[in-house]
């Protein structure tokens, strides 16, 4: 099961306690998913996710307290794919229109939805009609695909009425209400009442931070490990030349002595060659001592 999936099972189970927070979901619900067919204008909402149908079902259910209104039709496709349909008579179009407060055009009235529960009522209808979302574990990306850019402006300020600002873009005819960024991803989770996905992206994110976190330590530590050892190259390449061309005559003892601590040790850190030195020298000691036995091998080249 993709996350997607996962999301919309769970908000499937969803029901709000309020009436009007039941008529603003499946105001969504049928907005995205309805049509008005045949002669006698009858409506049917078809989705090729059976839960959609299945909490549409609910909620007539819950809404109109009876349990034989519209037809529901559930279909096999040869791939293995459910999906599923309502169908209602020409009355019981006519009470729905009439409970939605909209007509053959099926654009619901905002009036259903200006409480903030109502807001997420339908933003959840919406979700589960429309939306999609990528596993967490592979990116972040939420989206909803709206059939007009009205329909997508009116969501998007939905949306916006909850600090969790989005952007929209076209695409092969629809357009495309997105969020990319996992915060907010896992905000408007919140909003939705999917609570266990919300926990899910919550792990991923809190996993991926500490994985970036001690990779870039883990990167720090090598690139900082090998400019030591270029660094420790020069110095024995330096040492090596110095032997050659003067033995080491004129050379202070203490330059001598850092240059054979440095041979000793052909790796150890500026730290580890203070602790091999006895300590009595410090790490800027060390440093400056190793500087200018570089210095000398310059001079010496040229």
């Amino acid at each position: 099961m993709n996350f997607t999936a996962k999301v919309k099972q769970e908000l499937e189970q969803i029901i709000s306690s309020p009436r009007h927070c039941r008529i603003a979901e499946f105001a969504a619900i049928t907005a995205f998913m309805g049509k008005i067919c045949g002669s006698d204008n009858h409506l049917e909402i078809f989705s090729e996710n059976v839960l959609v149908i299945k909490k549409a079902e609910k909620l007539i259910k819950k809404i109109f307290f009876v349990d034989n209104i519209g037809e529901i039709i559930y279909d096999i496709k040869r791939s293995g794919k459910e999906t599923g349909k309502i169908v209602f008579s020409g009355q019981e179009t006519k009470d729905i229109l009439g409970l939605l407060k909209t007509d053959g055009s099926l654009q619901v009235s905002q009036v259903l939805y200006t409480m903030t529960c109502c807001k997420r009522a339908y933003f959840r209808g919406a979700f589960l009609a429309i939306g999609t979302l990528t596993d967490p574990n592979k990116d972040y990306h939420f989206e909803l695909s709206c059939p007009n850019m009205t329909v997508a402006e009116n969501l998007k300020q939905l949306i916006s009425s909850f600090d969790v600002e989005t952007k929209i873009a076209e695409r092969k005819g629809r357009y495309v209400i997105y969020v990319k960024d996992s915060e907010k991803i896992s905000e408007m989770l919140g909003l939705l009442g999917a609570q266990n996905a919300m926990m899910e992206l919550e792990n991923v994110r809190i996993y991926k931070d500490v994985m970036n976190k001690v990779n870039r330590q883990v990167n720090c530590d090598a690139a900082n490990i090998k400019k030591a050892l270029r660094a420790s190259e020069k110095q024995l390449e330096d040492i090596r030349f110095i032997r050659e061309k003067t033995g080491f005559k004129g050379i202070s003892e203490d330059l001598v002595r850092t240059a054979a601590l440095r041979e000793q040790y052909p790796e150890a850190t500026l730290s580890e060659l203070v602790m091999y030195n006895g300590g009595t020298v410090g790490k800027s000691g060390i440093n400056h001592r190793l500087k200018k036995l570089s210095e000398i091998a310059e001079k010496l080249r040229s």
